[in-house]
């Protein structure tokens, strides 16, 4: 069957929960609601051999300026990475078949990208997929970056015991001043912080809009929590996380303050809801920025590797200017 266009709801996200790289940022509903607010046009493609659905690839597509872009994840969406999402046997294959599959995979996805022939196509994809040679020999450009992951199978006492010295003696004061977390659905302080945050950077806000945040925890309230750490009535740092196969720390901000550590506690209070919730890894997304690394190590995480495959054409350098001078920016 080769590559088709999926549009069975139901068939997707089955496939989704059962792939070992599906993430929430891969269901259906999620790739509607970025459609929606994006303004990007969804392509979710799926990839056979034979009869059987061996991958899909949720693709965005929107020309602008007459210059044709194809991503996954599509710009201001907030999601850190999405792209292929492999069978669930892909993991226990042998190598060659593994090998067979991806070659599948790369070769149904390179026929597409050449009949939609787009100026510029830019795929994060999610930490555990590695093997990505089949693009590089159709000509992908690869680019590598680091995500940090926090072992969970490990008991809280080791855990705790690993953090740095320092860490501990923070999260211990934040203790002592009773400080509180809170769940709650109530987007706008969030939006708030995180406006606040990028402003003094003099970064823009990589989120297209409250209301797609808020259609997003309307649609998957068990999955996208919002987490207030509370100083008595004062709100001094939020998170809001992506607790689905794994606990990611996903969109936050923090008062800074010499008095309160504040991020320090809130990772440490949410290490201990995703282990109490039975996650076997916690992702402290940023690692590719150092002045975020150097508050992220000090919770002893492992560094895993993602790539980035990318494909631009005679106009690809304009649309690759676009995208993060112009696009990406906005």
């Amino acid at each position: 069957m080769g590559l088709v266009l999926i549009q069975d709801q139901t068939r997707w996200d089955q496939f989704i929960d059962k792939s070992p790289h599906g993430l929430l940022f891969h269901k259906w509903n999620f790739l509607k609601t970025i459609e929606l607010h994006s303004g990007y046009e969804l392509l979710p493609y799926g990839i056979y051999k034979g009869e059987s659905l061996i991958c899909v690839i949720p693709l965005f597509y929107k020309k602008i300026r007459g210059l044709k872009f194809l991503f996954s994840p599509p710009p201001q969406t907030g999601v850190p990475f999405l792209g292929f999402a492999m069978c669930r046997d892909y993991t226990t294959l042998k190598q060659n078949k593994k090998e067979n599959f991806l070659n599948i995979v790369a070769d149904e996805f390179h026929r597409q990208i050449s009949k939609i022939s787009p100026h510029y196509t830019h795929i994060s994809l999610v930490p555990n997929l590695l093997d990505i040679r089949a693009f590089t020999w159709n000509q992908y450009s690869v680019t590598p970056s680091y995500t940090y992951i926090l072992d969970l199978t490990e008991t809280l006492d080791n855990i705790w015991n690993n953090f740095q010295h320092e860490l501990r003696r923070e999260i211990k004061l934040g203790e002592k001043l009773y400080l509180r977390l809170v769940k709650s659905n109530d987007v706008s302080p969030l939006y708030y912080f995180l406006k606040e945050r990028y402003k003094e950077q003099n970064l823009h806000l990589p989120i297209i809009s409250k209301s797609y945040l808020e259609d997003l925890i309307r649609l998957y309230p068990e999955h996208i929590v919002i987490h207030y750490l509370y100083d008595d009535r004062e709100i001094i740092g939020v998170n809001m996380t992506h607790e689905y196969k794994i606990f990611i720390g996903w969109l936050g901000a923090v008062r800074f303050s010499n008095a309160i550590r504040s991020n320090e506690y809130l990772t440490w209070k949410l290490i201990q809801r995703a282990k109490e919730k039975g996650f076997k890894a916690f992702e402290l997304h940023g690692a590719n920025r150092k002045n975020l690394c150097q508050f992220k190590t000090k919770f002893n995480p492992s560094l895993e590797l993602t790539f980035a495959i990318n494909q631009k054409n005679k106009l690809g350098q304009l649309a690759e200017w676009a995208y993060f001078n112009l696009i990406k920016r906005r």
